[in-house]
């Protein structure tokens, strides 16, 4: 048994047989499916999904290799077009060709918004973000307010109106989120564009002039006063657990919270002086270079006399030393003393106490944060010349955090003369 060009059965005798379909569907059947996956036969599905939007799916091998093309909305692209054009893209295929070469103008028409998204999120946010919980909230989102309006809609007929009914319900009421569902729709219907599945221009450039203005507050991390952190990193001291542990190492390092959690004892320096945090660890994707106080070397050492041998992590989950500590460990150490504070507030902590403590100057303190600048030269800049006035800011910091008293030019003056000593 085998197959001719037209992907039809052929017995070994000659005699052409019809195609073989395990369950060919009916037009009515499509139109009232239940959720999940329905095979057509031959490779083709009708893919429904929990919003109610169908899509057609043709699974076939290209060059020995098992390839998904997108046919378009069920909405749209009819039983019998979607059992022609998957007919067409098995010839191509039988001919060693490859069918995503081939898409006919009629197909790009009908694509849908739900696939369009699905594509974009496919290729775009599931291969470039980092962050699998944003991730998730990418699609979700548009699931729940874009498709169940414009979901079965072509991206080439979808108007500045469609795209106002699926937000004026949730724009005053839920902004934050209604502004995240049209950035979203915004870059979808760009890529459609470019992958020239729509012609004309993007529907959403003239949404916010119908809908009306919504005075947004910025909400800053919640933050402790910067003259309670000695006394929160002494009780933080009599805390047991890698939890507290991460939590004081953070404070005296003043870094968001990713960094400390994938920090990995190589990328310290042998007496732990520096800490080279890598471009994907860091939110501006650049490398990172820390001078560590002397309160955060102590830290370390302590971590690194302990340390087991099958795991490279320096806050490692205790359940699966293989794995990072979750990003709520910290978060439920410090809520213990202050409820209502976030981690990423410590920040703000420090750069409060910088700002009325310390003799350093702005670019100085920002540079301790790790503070984006786009002035490349000027960034690169505070990266190198600013880093033995970075290495004396955080020392008096860490110094002053741990609880030992004084100005900031005495704390200063006593760790210089420190420095200097020698060391029996």
């Amino acid at each position: 048994m085998g197959e001719d060009m037209d992907g039809k059965a052929i017995s070994t005798s000659g005699k052409r047989r019809m195609a073989h379909y395990e369950k060919q569907l009916k037009a009515a059947f499509v139109r009232s499916a239940p959720p999940g996956r329905h095979t057509d036969g031959g490779g083709l599905y009708l893919y429904v999904s929990e919003s109610g939007a169908r899509r057609w799916v043709l699974r076939i091998m290209v060059r020995e290799k098992r390839r998904d093309f997108g046919l378009g909305s069920a909405m749209v692209v009819s039983l019998a077009d979607a059992r022609e054009i998957a007919r067409e893209y098995r010839v191509i295929a039988a001919k060693g060709g490859d069918p995503s070469k081939k898409v006919h103008q009629s197909r790009k028409k009908t694509m849908s918004f739900e696939v369009a998204a699905m594509e974009y999120h496919k290729f775009n946010i599931k291969t470039s973000s980092r962050n699998g919980k944003h991730t998730d909230q990418w699609l979700m989102t548009l699931r729940n307010y874009a498709f169940p309006k414009i979901g079965d809609m072509s991206v080439d007929e979808i108007v500045t109106q469609d795209v106002i009914a699926v937000l004026q319900p949730i724009w005053l009421e839920k902004h934050e989120t209604a502004r995240r569902v049209l950035q979203r729709m915004k870059v979808v219907f760009d890529w459609a564009h470019v992958q020239g599945f729509r012609s004309a221009a993007n529907p959403v450039e003239a949404v916010r002039a119908a809908l009306p203005r919504k005075k947004v507050k910025v909400k800053n991390f919640a933050a402790i006063s910067w003259d309670r952190t000695p006394d929160l990193m002494r009780e933080l001291e009599k805390v047991p657990g890698i939890g507290a542990l991460a939590l004081r190492f953070t404070i005296l390092t003043v870094l968001r919270s990713g960094a400390v959690r994938k920090a990995t004892w190589s990328q310290f320096s042998e007496g732990f002086e520096r800490w080279i945090i890598p471009a994907e660890n860091m939110k501006a994707d650049e490398q990172h270079e820390v001078p560590l106080p002397y309160a955060a070397r102590q830290l370390l050492k302590g971590l690194h006399a302990d340390k087991p041998e099958n795991t490279d992590l320096v806050f490692f989950s205790p359940r699966t030393q293989s794995k990072m500590i979750s990003e709520n460990t910290m978060a439920k150490v410090l809520k213990r003393f202050y409820p209502d504070a976030t981690v990423h507030g410590m920040r703000s902590a420090y750069r409060d106490w910088a700002e009325i403590f310390s003799g350093a100057s702005h670019e100085v303190k920002e540079a301790v944060l790790a503070h984006s600048n786009p002035n490349k030269v000027e960034s690169a800049y505070l990266r190198t010349k600013y880093l033995d006035e970075r290495e004396d800011l955080m020392e008096v910091w860490g110094m002053w955090a741990t609880g030992e008293g004084g100005t900031y030019q005495s704390l200063l003056n006593k760790y210089r003369i420190e420095r200097t000593m020698p060391v029996d």
